[in-house]
């Protein structure tokens, strides 16, 4: 549900604010690939300013500091920037309700504290919904101007995003609306993070009741939680569903199973395949190249183009954890390449060749299902299946950028006060995309957008997966049984 580290804050002066500060900004300044993609020289160096001449006198802690190193963060607008609160012994009793934003409005997700499921909440302690929204964004980093990441990570945090925003609580004073138009107003007390943990997988969102499935909790180790490929069928629809939640697992027997699953879904003859992969935040990027190679008759391509700005960690005294030493790392990577213009630019993709198709890959027609939890190498999945023409993708936009990301090595910093951590990229992904008319900042965009409505959270129906199945259910009546839609 959170990250499995938790957080505290300690008080600190205004020279260790500073010292920290500083190390995080000549990190981001002499590292990040891209620092100016969407943000200026000039719009940073009014961020920077800002703090320096105002924000700093008012930081006094390192949660303090935490907020503003957030904020400041977000303006990279690189979903593998990400910054992490300090750590701490004990987690503090958290806000309780599990919510599910919907047109930027907070909705309750379970039926507790005398809140019937689908409930809109208007307020916590007089801070409107739509106003905390805005705040927990900086929380949430996502690439680009990507707003569905960022709303799915507030789903799974927001007590302890809250706890961020305004420390730990007593009670909180919730006002939500029932019938349209009725303002009730509750207090509810902070609840344990096992306490909420427990209750998780409840959420109407996890869709039990829609695969007639009585036990949620069930449900949700076998469906949500589990992170090797498994594949169901719905045979009044004549399809197979595959649902893989991540590209983060051994490559060898990641593949051994992907052959596995596609030699029983060839033998159960079904015309269509539906591709899940909405929980799906990447991981090695191989197993989403295998993965498309059961997809696709041809070969296929990624990216255009990979570079950094360094070729030494900047204050690498303050890493704790990397993939590997970076000097290596970018003599290996980089090795054949010319410094131009403060960059190293690297126009031959190492992984060229295994970008081909596997020997008897799926031939009937192919849905994929995404949305903002796809990131990383499932965003790369996600656009080899929008540059393919034969392959739909139905929901919300990907978390991951359609043009570029940023990734491939990364380095864990620990500032040494306050103790915060940064986990920070280096290199710039430039993608081979087809349609170039897509906004710059935008995820892979789904070619069918399909929203989750209020109406559907209170029934606990997918969305998104029942407009696959409505689809093909009115296609099959239309060609009876030999529904085959490529």
């Amino acid at each position: 549900m959170f990250p499995l580290s938790f957080f505290g804050q300690n008080d600190l002066s205004q020279k260790q604010v500073l010292e920290d500060y500083t190390i995080f900004k000549e990190i981001l300044l002499n590292g990040h690939p891209s620092l100016y993609e969407y943000t200026s020289k000039t719009e940073w160096d009014s961020i920077f300013g800002l703090f320096e001449q105002k924000d700093i006198k008012k930081t006094r802690t390192s949660n303090d500091l935490f907020r503003s190193i957030s904020s400041i963060a977000d303006n990279v607008k690189d979903g593998h920037l990400i910054i992490h609160h300090p750590k701490m012994d004990t987690v503090p009793p958290l806000f309780p309700l599990l919510l599910k934003i919907i047109d930027d409005k907070l909705y309750t997700d379970t039926d507790d504290f005398g809140i019937p499921v689908g409930t809109e909440i208007t307020s916590i302690d007089g801070n409107q919904s739509n106003i905390l929204i805005q705040e927990f964004m900086k929380y949430a980093p996502s690439d680009g101007y990507n707003l569905s990441k960022k709303y799915r990570q507030m789903e799974k945090e927001f007590g302890i995003l809250y706890y961020y925003e305004y420390g730990e609580k007593e009670s909180y004073t919730v006002k939500y609306t029932v019938n349209s138009s009725e303002v009730r107003t509750i207090e509810i007390v902070p609840k344990s993070f096992e306490s909420i943990g427990s209750r998780y997988p409840n959420r109407n969102s996890h869709f039990a009741m829609y695969h007639g499935n009585t036990n949620r909790v069930e449900h949700f180790k076998s469906t949500l939680a589990q992170k090797w490929p498994f594949v169901y069928y719905i045979d009044s629809i004549n399809s197979g569903v595959l649902t893989v939640n991540s590209f983060g697992l051994d490559p060898k027997e990641f593949k051994s199973r992907l052959v596995e699953l596609f030699k029983e879904i060839k033998k159960k003859k079904v015309a269509n395949l539906i591709l899940d992969i909405r929980q799906n935040i990447g991981g090695y990027r191989i197993n989403a190249i295998n993965l498309f190679s059961f997809l696709t008759e041809k070969p296929f391509k990624q990216r255009i183009a990979e570079s950094a700005v360094t070729d030494t960690l900047p204050k690498e005294r303050y890493v704790i954890h990397s993939m590997s030493d970076y000097n290596e790392f970018f003599k290996t990577y980089f090795v054949s390449v010319d410094q131009e213009g403060g960059r190293w630019i690297l126009t031959k993709d190492h992984a060229q060749a295994e970008m081909m198709p596997y020997k008897s890959p799926f031939k009937g027609k192919v849905y994929v299902l995404i949305g903002g939890n796809t990131f990383s190498a499932a965003s790369a999945f996600a656009l080899n299946a929008k540059n393919s023409q034969e392959i739909t993708l139905i929901g919300n936009e990907t978390g991951g950028g359609y043009y570029f990301h940023r990734a491939q090595y990364s380095a864990l910093y620990e500032l040494p006060n306050s103790k915060i951590l940064v986990r920070m990229p280096f290199v710039h992904i430039d993608k081979y995309v087809l349609d170039k008319s897509v906004p710059k900042g935008s995820g892979i965009l789904p070619d069918i957008e399909v929203e989750q409505t209020v109406e559907d959270l209170i029934d606990g129906i997918d969305s998104q997966l029942d407009y696959i199945v409505k689809h093909l259910n009115e296609k099959q009546k239309k060609h009876g049984n030999t529904l085959h839609d490529r």
